[in-house]
Formats: structure tokens, C-alpha cells, sequence
């Protein structure tokens, strides 16, 4: 009873606090639900617009999508969010910024409470089951991002080729751009589609090609639009330049491929090593329990499993810095 005291006043500030947040930040749902209305429209007809289509999308969410939709509105003014929204244009994935946060808001409570109530109140398992919530959707949507940005990098030369060609049968940048967009595999098509859709809306050409950039995050792309925006400025024949650029791309990804491949047993050998001392201490737990408690329940055990953590990180660091070569 003691206990359900500060419960209820705490679950009770934080309504209060949602109340108001909802309340001064009503106006700039507003203008997220108009501009809803425009970005979700899906083309019909031949590329028309159906009258009454816009907007449908939203209102025809259901189940647990409608339930973080509606609770995502109390996190789209945060900064973090704006963050998140750029991180969930990285990665293609089809959220918001503020629906990402939602996600790990709530994966961090379940991840607390789950452990707390099964183990029948320990603090300790409660925080690590709520920063394990938090920690697994950031390192997803990080391993999302760099194969997004692999694959990107992977497809960038076919698509500069693509481009040059177009160029030197008398397309314009813009039409050899639309030609990537709906003749290539995603995610290229997909970035130089969402291109000229802001070119479309007025965007400028550098800038549209700067945001490019900015959302892939690649060296490659850096250099292709450093060449392009020189070429706008002082001319040239972009065909050539993006000839010589493409073959400069293809073999640093051989390179890359070469390296990969002679790498691969001190890669395994980390792998390995990381796996061996989990995997170890799984079939002594199996085999004798009694005798592998004594590590987790004695303070110097607890010291030795601290240092063999400090150390397996360490291990994994010094690995990886040594068969990550850039070039």
C-alpha cells in the first residue's frame, strides 16, 4: 500500500503533464495533419489525384500503428524527434521521427516492468530490461542505416552510368535523374525519386542535391555532387566526369570486396572469441548451476565478471580496428 502511494502521485503528474503538453502544442498538429494531407496523397488515374483520397491513409490506421500515431503527437515539438525523423529517412523506413520515440517509450516501459514484476520487485533487472528496450530499436535502426547506405553505395556507379548516357543522347540532368529513378532498384531510385520530387516543389537544384547528400551519407554521393554543382557553376561535360567518377566507385567496391575477403578470419576469429565465453558459461549453467552461481553471487566474482566484460569489449574494439581499413 505503501508502495502504491507514489505510484498513483507519479502516474498522476504525468497525465497532468501530458494534459498540458496536448494543450500547447494542439496548433502545430494542426499544421501536421494539413500537411498530411498533401504528402500522403497516392496517385490515380493515370497520375491524377482522387478527390477524397488524400488523407485516407491516416485515417485508415488501425491497432497498435493507430495507437502510436495518436500517442506520437506528444513527442513531434522535441528536438529528438526532428533527429529521429532524419534518422528514419536514413534508414527507409516508414515512420515518423516522433513514432520511433513512441516505440522505444514504450518498449522501455515494458522492458522495466516485464522484469520487475517477474522477479518480484528487483530494481537491477528493471533498469537493465528498461535499457535493453531502449538499446535494441537504436541498434536496429542503426544496422538498418548502414546496410541502406551499403546498398546505396553498391548501385551508385550503374546509376552514374545510367546518368551519362542519358546525358549524351540529349537528356537534361533532370530527365537523366527521372530515368534512375524509374529504371533502378531502390534504394537509388528511391533517393533521386524523393529528389525530384523537390525539385518539382521548387527546391533548387544544389539544394535538392545538397539534402541528397545529406540524407545518404555517403563519400561516394559526396563527390558526385561536389561534381555536379561545380559543373553547374563553371561547365564541362558532366557526361565525362560522371564516367570517371563511376569507375573510381567500382574500384574502390572491388577494393572493399578484396579486403573483406582477406580479413574474413581475423573477423571470425573476434566473432568467435565474443561467443565462446557466453556460450561457455550457457553449458556450465546447464551442466552444474550450483557451481556457476558462485561467479554472479561472490564479490570477487562479481569483480571477475566485470573485468571480463571490460576486457571482451575491449577485445572486440581492438578487433575491429584492425580489420576495418578504409579506402
Amino acid at each position: 500500500m505503501v508502495l502504491m502511494i507514489p505510484i498513483m502521485v507519479f502516474l498522476i503528474m504525468i497525465i497532468l503533464m501530458l494534459a498540458v503538453y496536448y494543450s500547447l502544442t494542439a496548433g502545430h498538429r494542426q499544421v501536421s495533419r494539413r500537411m498530411d494531407l498533401y504528402v500522403e496523397q497516392r496517385p490515380a488515374n493515370n497520375g491524377a489525384a482522387v478527390p477524397g483520397q488524400a488523407g485516407k491513409r491516416s485515417t485508415e490506421l488501425t491497432g497498435w500503428r493507430a495507437a502510436v500515431r495518436w500517442f506520437s503527437h506528444y513527442f513531434e515539438s522535441f528536438q529528438w524527434s526532428r533527429r529521429m525523423e532524419h534518422k528514419m529517412i536514413q534508414a527507409g523506413i516508414p515512420l515518423r521521427g516522433s513514432e520511433f520515440i513512441t516505440l522505444c517509450v514504450g518498449l522501455v516501459i515494458i522492458g522495466a516492468m516485464l522484469p520487475f514484476v517477474l522477479s518480484g520487485g528487483k530494481a537491477f533487472l528493471a533498469i537493465t530490461g528498461g535499457i535493453t528496450g531502449y538499446l535494441l530499436p537504436v541498434m536496429l535502426l542503426r544496422v538498418k542505416i548502414a546496410r541502406r547506405a551499403k546498398a546505396f553505395n553498391g548501385q551508385l556507379g550503374d546509376a552514374l552510368v545510367l546518368i551519362a548516357n542519358s546525358l549524351r543522347t540529349g537528356y537534361s540532368f533532370m530527365q537523366a535523374m527521372e530515368m534512375v529513378a524509374r529504371e533502378m532498384l531502390p534504394p537509388v531510385s528511391e533517393e533521386f525519386g524523393r529528389v525530384l520530387k523537390e525539385m518539382n516543389l521548387g527546391v533548387a537544384t544544389e539544394q535538392a542535391m545538397n539534402n541528397l547528400a545529406k540524407r545518404v551519407d555517403s563519400d561516394d554521393l559526396d563527390l558526385v555532387v561536389t561534381a555536379v554543382l561545380i559543373q553547374r557553376q563553371v561547365g564541362g561535360n558532366l557526361a565525362e566526369v560522371l564516367d570517371s567518377i563511376a569507375g573510381t566507385i567500382r574500384e574502390r567496391v572491388k577494393i572493399k570486396g578484396q579486403i573483406r575477403t582477406l580479413t574474413a578470419q581475423g573477423r571470425i576469429s573476434g566473432l568467435l572469441i565474443s561467443i565462446l565465453p557466453v556460450a561457455l558459461g550457457v553449458v556450465l549453467y546447464a551442466m552444474n548451476p550450483g557451481y556457476i552461481t558462485v561467479l554472479f553471487t561472490h564479490p570477487l566474482g562479481k569483480m571477475l565478471l566485470l573485468a571480463a566484460v571490460v576486457s571482451q569489449l575491449t577485445g572486440i574494439f581492438i578487433v575491429r580496428k584492425i580489420v576495418n581499413i578504409d579506402v
